[in-house]
């Protein structure tokens, strides 16, 4: 019988390289209770003498800390996967020195990146690799003597970057095992280090192997893992604070619940998660002590995501519950709901209720919100308009920012004015979650949906009903949801726009057909207790709920909560026709 997995949880040291010392952070580490460190390697680290590195293995002992495993922070030894003379000889004796390093520090394991090819130089990827390998070869067995268990290889996020794909994973890391396997006394064992931030981005801005596809790939070596958050286009990484965690698509908890369920194909029975992040920006002083609140708001969450058995665990962060729990490929709150089959319009498994405040009783606001949140609703819709754009100015800034400091729910700002980029600077610092803003006002769009994203919230592009899906061709990359509008903007009651259901549906055909199937699609305008379920079939993922629904007069909030959920179930009861686009119950 397959003995339960044991997860470890430590740190790699790359956020103090040039900021603190390692003193420091053995220290910090103490405090808080973690126990294991991953050295991050630089060039530097290579020239220094041995000496160096015993007093280092006896600091870290002196606070309980055990250096288990080395890697490389950065590409020095992408020699291997340069044809100009001298490279390999240079990368082969610093991948030497630094196997040396990591026995006198006694580590377990010695990870690199492989390196990367040159981007105008692709045709030698594959001349690459095989150098790589036959190195690889020979330095097991320098490893083996040594005293290192484990050598270690971190798949990549670009093509430039083996191992990328799936079976460039399976490919190196068979050949490699064969050749461990035929010389199992004399060389040290093949795994990987896999970053569950790390998934392959096409140049189009498709997804084309999302992270646990990469993950899982590399299961049968799996030996130690890189714990960091990233975007949707895995372009961008950071750590676990809450504001982090927000704006991340990780849910650490599920590649914990993933590799204790694939715990027979693990090639060991403990294994250390690390956290990576690089920490503040270098040389930017002012911002340096925020280092020690990032490292330890983001091992709260770890220890508990990364550390504690499903069984027990709970997660208490509410917009992480936004998240389907069947669906392995988790991001922000709202962002990633099941795919539905284009054809037969099946309901997705998590639709996303947001209210509309500007529904709520005004004069009882902080009661409304209340009541909202009791009902478990997934964000706070608040729609700002500014009486230019659309005939109507619904709520203001002061309302907007006071909700945002309120902090209990995600706050979703829906923009109907005519000067996006000051409204979005005017919420830069009040931790928004999402904001969406009109094509038809967006002067110069792409700025715009670029800014939103700066500022640390999703973008959002909204709709208006007359205007064509193609209009978002050219900023797909750039946006995190689509806002359809299924009224004219301005005002609440109005009547579904004919062709609504359509567009919708056609909205998310497209969507799916560019591989985007996890971009979410917002509609806003009679999300009524009727219209709700062929919203839903037609491939609605967040309903922005108003008078005709959770603030509807005929109920109780917790009664008209009930019915939508009931009306999200019945979705699944809609079948569309193929030919005409339009909704029918099903058979």
């Amino acid at each position: 019988m397959t003995q339960p997995l044991q997860l470890k949880l430590g740190v790699k040291t790359d956020p103090i390289e040039y900021r603190y010392s390692h003193p420091w952070l053995f220290s910090l580490l103490q405090d808080i209770g973690i126990d294991y460190v991953q050295i991050g390697t630089h060039f530097e680290l290579y020239q220094l003498p041995d000496e160096f590195f015993h007093q280092l293995r006896e600091q870290a002992e002196s606070s309980g800390i055990q250096i288990h495993s080395t890697f490389t922070a950065h590409r020095e030894l992408g020699g291997f996967f340069r044809e100009e003379p001298g490279y390999e000889s240079i990368a082969r004796k610093n991948f030497e020195r630094y196997i040396e390093i990591g026995g006198i520090l006694g580590v377990q394991s010695v990870g690199s990146n492989p390196g990367a090819v040159m981007r105008d130089r692709m045709q030698f990827k594959d001349a690459g690799i095989a150098c790589y390998i036959k190195h690889m070869k020979e330095l097991l067995h320098l490893a083996k003597e040594k005293g290192v268990s484990w050598l270690t290889i971190e798949p990549m996020s670009c093509l430039a970057e083996p191992p990328t794909l799936p079976e460039e994973c399976v490919d190196m890391a068979a050949e490699l095992t064969a050749y461990h396997l035929a010389h199992p006394d004399a060389t040290a064992k093949v795994g990987y280090c896999s970053d569950i931030a790390h998934g392959y981005v096409d140049h189009s801005g498709q997804v084309i192997h999302d992270h646990f596809e990469l993950f899982d790939a590399t299961l049968p070596w799996l030996y130690e893992v890189h714990l960091k958050n990233t975007d949707p286009q895995y372009s961008s990484t950071f750590g676990f604070n809450p504001d982090e965690r927000t704006n991340g698509i990780i849910d650490v908890a599920a590649f914990r619940d993933r590799l204790r369920s694939q715990a027979d194909q693990l090639p060991v029975q403990e294994m250390v998660g690390y956290l990576e992040i690089g920490g503040p920006k270098l040389g930017r002083d002012y911002s340096d002590h925020h280092l020690e609140n990032l490292l330890r708001e983001s091992f709260e969450y770890l220890k508990q995501a990364w550390l504690e058995d499903p069984a027990t665990s709970k997660d208490n962060d509410s917009k992480q519950r936004l998240t389907l729990e069947s669906q392995p490929l988790q991001k922000k709150p709202g962002i990633e709901p099941e795919s539905a089959d284009s054809e037969t319009g099946q309901a997705r498994s998590h639709v996303c209720i947001s209210p509309s405040m500007m529904c709520a009783d005004q004069l009882h606001f902080e009661d409304e919100l209340k009541a909202v949140k009791s009902l478990s609703c997934d964000m706070l819709h608040m729609d700002i308009m500014d009486g230019k754009f659309v005939p109507n100015m619904a709520m203001g800034l002061g309302v907007l920012q006071q909700t945002a400091e309120w902090g209990e729910m995600p706050v979703d700002v829906h923009l109907m004015v005519t000067d996006n980029d000051f409204f979005v600077d005017e919420m830069k610092d009040w931790n928004i979650h999402q904001i969406s803003v009109h094509f038809e006002s967006a002067l110069h769009l792409d700025r715009t949906l670029s800014r939103i994203r700066d500022c640390g919230s999703l973008a959002g592009l909204a709709l208006n009903p007359s205007t064509p899906l193609n209009v978002m061709d050219y900023v797909l990359e750039r946006i995190d949801y689509v806002l359809i509008m299924t009224v004219n903007p301005g005002y609440a009651g109005q009547k579904l726009t004919p062709g609504s259901i359509r567009k919708i549906r056609d909205c998310r055909k497209k969507l799916d057909s560019l591989g985007l199937t996890r971009v979410p699609i917002q509609v806003d305008g009679n999300v009524s207790f009727d219209n709700i379920p062929k919203m839903v079939a037609a491939g609605a993922t967040n309903l922005v709920a108003g008078t005709s629904s959770i603030f509807h007069r005929d109920g109780s909030r917790t009664d008209n909560m009930s019915r939508i959920h009931h009306c999200i179930e019945a979705a699944k009861e809609v079948r569309f026709d193929t030919c005409d686009g339009n909704p029918k119950p099903a058979n």
